[in-house]
């Protein structure tokens, strides 16, 4: 959380004025007197920042695992990692019995690798550079992976490849939250990555989206297999037309186009309940994903209607 604190312009000499840094932030950025600070000037704001951000003190997270469950604990280091900690250990007295559990979370988090592990404790680093990574690269992969999901998602040999892709496109999503934190909270991030606060905003709520795409694929994928017809499939291969055209959008920036196929993607949802006329709970549930689906590719096209 951004901490927001007011303070006095105090006059020095003829020709400067002065204002006092929070000591709380000099420690945990691991300055001292006499270090050089950067300052970024806006029209109506200061930005200081770390000059040599290598100098950065490397966080740490602890977690224990005494009395927590599987879920707890994936939550817990799943948030550590988004909060951009460069180490996370674990301890307590259970962790032998959970180790095999909690190695494919950690195979989850992309550059995070285990480098130490006791029968106590395990410490998990970040290898990974975050200067190498691209947000607009990190989005396309995702994308790229949904598409492929789609061409092959009404066949059942393919539902294993499926579900390993949904997987790839929650890791990218969960590394893409990891960028948005590091650069909302560094200003010299922000410049790294040659983007705005709310360009970030608006990558962030579309990687919300493709995962929540991803999901419903996954589902769809699942459930067309068990029951299935013409007009279920015919559905699908429009609404699969309309995530692709939702993406070229994105892409392009198009506000013009946004509107109309935003427009036509409600009208496509207000047409989905007539599929089933037998009120099966299958064909009831392939709707809802499909309704789902729908409601995510509106929200991206939403984001490209706010953008500037």
């Amino acid at each position: 959380m951004i901490a927001l604190e007011v303070r006095k312009i105090v006059s020095f000499g003829n020709s400067s004025f002065v204002v006092t840094l929070p000591k709380s932030w000099v420690q945990s950025n691991g300055l001292k007197k006499g270090d050089i600070v950067r300052i970024e000037e806006r029209p109506f704001e200061l930005i200081i920042g770390i000059k040599d951000e290598s100098k950065k003190a490397p966080s740490e997270a602890i977690i224990n695992c005494e009395n927590k469950s599987l879920n707890e604990l994936k939550t817990e280091i799943m948030a550590s990692y988004i909060r951009n900690y460069s180490v996370i250990r674990l301890t307590g007295s259970n962790i032998k019995n959970l180790s095999s559990s909690l190695k494919p979370i950690f195979h989850s988090l992309v550059g995070m690798e285990v480098i130490e592990e006791t029968s106590s404790s395990i410490i998990v680093k970040d290898l990974m550079d975050i200067s190498e990574v691209s947000i607009d690269n990190t989005l396309r992969r995702m994308d790229m992976l949904i598409k492929s999901m789609l061409d092959d998602s009404t066949k059942e040999e393919n539902i294993e490849s499926i579900y390993e892709r949904d997987r790839e496109v929650n890791r990218l999503a969960l590394l893409a939250l990891r960028i948005f934190r590091a650069a909302t909270d560094n200003p010299g991030a922000l410049k790294m990555f040659n983007t705005t606060y709310w360009d970030l905003f608006i990558s962030r709520q579309v990687t919300v989206q493709l995962e929540h795409v991803g999901d419903n694929i996954k589902r769809i994928s699942k459930l067309l297999t068990m029951k299935s017809n013409d007009d279920l499939k015919k559905a699908f291969m429009h609404l699969s037309g309309r995530y692709r055209d939702a993406m070229k959008i994105y892409y392009k920036k198009d506000k013009q186009s946004s509107y109309k196929v935003e427009a036509e993607t409600k009208k496509y949802i207000q047409t989905l309940d007539k599929l089933n006329k037998r009120k099966d709970t299958t064909t009831a549930s392939i709707i809802d994903n499909y309704k789902q689906m729908a409601k995510a590719i509106m929200y991206i096209l939403r984001n490209v209607m706010e953008h500037d």
